[in-house]
């Protein structure tokens, strides 16, 4: 996954944050309770309001990460 998070990270640099975060570190539990992320790996969607709009468990291609983030109500 993490080719996948670093070139989606690139693509859309400048208007979509894309967040990778080790669940072994202690600073991002209170994210990962805040989403409701459990699991290795997931991913989450979250708009510009802080909303879950879409989540994934396990290997996600680029492609389907890229429709949840065209999707999501404030993400171009």
């Amino acid at each position: 996954m993490t080719p996948i998070v670093h070139g989606l990270a690139e693509e859309y640099a400048g208007s979509v944050t894309v967040l990778f975060l080790n669940v072994d570190e202690a600073e991002n539990a209170a994210v990962q309770a805040t989403y409701g992320l459990r699991g290795h790996p997931t991913m989450a969607v979250v708009d510009a309001d802080g909303r879950k709009t879409a989540q994934f468990f396990g290997v996600v291609d680029a492609d389907t990460l890229r429709q949840a983030i065209a999707q999501s109500p404030t993400n171009p």
